[in-house]
This record gives structure tokens, sequence and C-alpha cells, in this order.
């Protein structure tokens, strides 16, 4: 080969060489450009990902921090509520062992004048064998406006008494159990503020 052909040869292939490294240094810049590109995608989509993932697991802390809280609300609830039961429970035990006694007469006196103002006529009272006692040595004492008839079969109740008119249409019942019910709401409310500030 000529001087000059080689040297033609040689430049060209110096020129496609210089191409060949310019075209493979751009496609190395174009490719680092993209990984960069890509891994700043990618380290964005991580973050967005953490941040979800923080955020979701934030949510399913307060989720769980929530859940836990109402449990523990409703337990405590429940526990008030247990007190609560077993204070009435309390209550109407001694009220019953009170209703045993010569003491109780004055109290069983008040709920049949309760029961005679509150009917307003003629009228039979029913109660346990030791209220049907007392019962008769209050009306024997005292005089009413009505005709209060006490009657002679006990029923089944923790104290107090039952009244109804003669004729059947009107009812009250004044029993202890009955009365310790229709307190219970106002008493709930004050036993459980007092449970509740213990705490």
């Amino acid at each position: 080969m000529s001087t000059s052909l080689s040297k033609v040869v040689n430049e060209v292939m110096q020129e496609a060489l210089s191409k060949a490294i310019k075209t493979i240094e751009e496609g190395e810049a174009e490719a680092m450009r993209i990984i960069s590109k890509t891994e700043e995608e990618v380290m964005r989509e991580i973050n967005s990902m953490q941040e979800t993932g923080k955020s979701s697991r934030e949510a399913a802390v307060q989720r769980i921090l929530s859940t836990a809280e109402i449990q523990a609300k409703n337990m405590a609830i429940a526990a008030v509520e247990e007190e609560i039961t077993k204070i009435f429970d309390d209550v109407l035990k001694k009220l019953v062992e009170e209703s045993r006694r010569p003491a109780f007469k004055p109290v069983m006196e008040s709920l049949l004048d309760e029961a005679v103002n509150l009917l307003g006529r003629d009228m039979v009272v029913e109660s346990d064998e030791h209220g049907i006692r007392m019962l008769k040595e209050i009306i024997a004492g005292k005089t009413y406006g009505v005709k209060v008839v006490v009657s002679e079969k006990p029923v089944s109740l923790m104290g107090g008494l039952k009244a109804s008119s003669l004729d059947g249409t009107l009812r009250f019942d004044n029993s202890l159990e009955a009365r310790l019910e229709r307190l219970k709401p106002v008493l709930r409310t004050e036993i459980a503020k007092m449970l509740l500030s213990k705490e």
C-alpha cells in the first residue's frame, strides 16, 4: 500500500475512531444522564413510597391507637356499669333488710300516702308478708279520704307495696325495686361521676 494510501486510510480510521469514540462518549454521557435521571425518579418514587408508607404507617398507628382508645373507653364504661350494677344490687339488698325491721314502718306509711295521693280513689294495696302486717297497722291508725283495702295474699316483691284501684283500671308500683328502677337514671349519672373522678 502506498504511503499516501496508508496515510488516507489512517486518517479515515482515525476519523472513524474519533467519531466512534465521540459517539461512545456521547452514548455513555446520555446513558449516565438517563441513569442519573432514572435514579432521581427512583429515589423520588422511593421517597414518595416511604412518605406514603410513613403516612400509611402513621394512619395505621392512628387507627390502632383509636381502636385501642375506643376499646379502653368501652372497657372503662363496662367496668363502671358493672360497679353501678353492684352498687344497685347492694342498695336493694340493704333496703330489703331494712324493710323487714319495725323501723321501716314510717317509710311504708310514706309509700302508702304516695299511692293514695296518686290514685285518689278506693284501692287495694299488696305487699309481701312483712309489708301486709305493717300496712294493716298503718291503715288501722290512719284515716284516708278513700277506702284502702290490704290484700291478704302476699305478692313477690323486695319490699314496699303495689296499689291498684278497686276496678283495676289504675295501678301504681311503689315497691322498693320499682322505686330504685325509677331513680336509676339519675343515680347512675351521679355514681358514674364519682367512680370516674377516682381514676
